[in-house]
């Protein structure tokens, strides 16, 4: 009988230390589980590892900051890396920007399974089956303000499965994986395979989703190889709740019944995909008319956004929306621009403003004099970089409160 192929999981960036953000208006009944997140997706890393019989876990740097978070992340991770000791499953930590070698305290020893590679040059461990060698692990241990000389990293001469650990690398783009055969990355949150010839890099990604911008599933990587050398890699989701950006079309005839309409026949295909997984939504608005113009913060984006929250917010799982969003310029008529009308005079004063980066924006005289010389008069102070998405939320609002059967006039004389 052929023996067992080589198993193991690749995790990395767990941060038990940072909790969920990027959202201005956190629920009450999420609000811990914005804490309790990262240690959730950890948890389900070690579970990982047991469920799918893994000869060993590796850890490809920040695990934790313990000076951020404390005993209870000590804690967790001691009770986790006993359990996996427990089945015969070895651990292999490199240490990474917020998790040194010797972050881990001295007090406290590491069960014997655990492995934490040397800073400045990698070290080899064997990882034997029942008194057989079936791989050779290297590592390297970030040192913080230093090069990673991955000179050491080399395919075993005996011809074992070698594999690289490092919280990230030196090596030219495309030569990631030459030194070893599967080289296991940390220090990115999204999952990717840089190298695939004559090596595998991989970076596995963080268990957990911690912004808006880190969207779709999180998790970590269980790698199976063959008697033959081959690799295959597998993703499996361990993210408690999960950040989705989802981009809606409209067109010159959708009105907010259409669009309520589109998102909510949305959220069932979202529903179906990530079927049983929180979802905490996006929601990017492009295309063209004039409901783009009303889509801003105090706008009817706000309604809409209430009606979803109280649609799909509290349900199980939840799915949240953080945000109605659009980012498409104006949509108005020329006419509305030339029309001798308050929106017309609007108008065409943004667009002299837009044209002309010359003139001043002298916010300060909108404040009260009181302010004027406390160190609140800098938010009148507006910076080149500044200045265009300014006029944008502006001209955006003056269009969404002028635009309408209640449209002022005025006649010009």
């Amino acid at each position: 009988m052929s023996r067992p192929p080589l198993r193991f999981v690749h995790a990395s960036d767990l941060h038990l230390e940072r909790p969920l953000g990027g959202v201005a208006d956190v629920p009450d009944h999420l609000h811990e589980l914005f804490l309790e997140a990262p240690f959730e997706a950890a948890a389900q890393v070690f579970e990982t590892a047991l469920s799918e019989r893994a000869d060993a876990l590796l850890l490809a740097g920040d695990v934790v900051d313990f000076d951020l978070v404390g005993p209870r992340a000590i804690v967790f991770l001691q009770e986790r890396f006993q359990r996996l000791a427990d089945h015969g499953i070895r651990v292999f930590w490199a240490g990474g920007d917020v998790d040194p070698a010797e972050s881990w305290p001295a007090s406290v020893p590491l069960p014997e399974n655990v492995t934490v590679f040397p800073v400045g040059r990698p070290g080899e461990f064997e990882l034997e089956r029942d008194g057989e060698v079936v791989a050779k692990f290297q590592g390297i241990s970030r040192n913080q303000g230093s090069p990673l000389d991955e000179s050491g990293f080399h395919r075993d001469a005996r011809g074992h499965f070698t594999v690289g650990v490092s919280f990230g690398t030196s090596a030219t783009p495309g030569t990631e994986g030459d030194r070893v055969h599967y080289m296991a990355l940390g220090g990115r949150h999204e999952r990717q395979t840089v190298d695939q010839s004559p090596g595998i890099a991989h970076y596995c990604g963080s268990p957990q989703g911690r912004n808006p911008d880190e969207t779709e599933a999180h998790g970590c990587t269980l790698v199976t190889v063959d008697d033959d050398g081959n690799v295959k890699t597998s993703f499996v989701a361990t993210d408690s709740i999960r950040w989705i950006t989802e981009t809606i079309e409209v067109t010159a005839g959708t009105d907010e019944d259409a669009l309520m309409t589109q998102m909510q026949s949305r959220v069932s295909k979202l529903q179906t995909k990530h079927s049983g997984s929180r979802l905490l939504i996006t929601w990017i608005i492009q295309g063209r008319g004039r409901l783009l113009n009303h889509i801003r913060r105090g706008g009817i984006s706000d309604h809409m956004t209430e009606l979803l929250r109280e649609q799909y917010g509290r349900g199980t799982p939840e799915i949240w929306t953080v945000a109605i969003e659009c980012h498409e310029p104006l949509d108005v008529p020329q006419e509305w621009v030339d029309e001798e009308t308050i929106m017309g005079d609007m108008l065409r004063e943004f667009r002299t403003l837009e044209a002309d980066v010359d003139i001043p924006l002298r916010l300060e005289e909108f404040l009260p004099e009181e302010l004027l010389s406390t160190p609140r008069a800098e938010l009148a102070e507006v910076t080149d970089e500044d200045r265009a998405d300014l006029l944008w939320s502006a001209s955006k609002m003056a269009v969404d409160l002028l635009d309408g059967e209640e449209q002022i006039t005025s006649a010009r004389t």
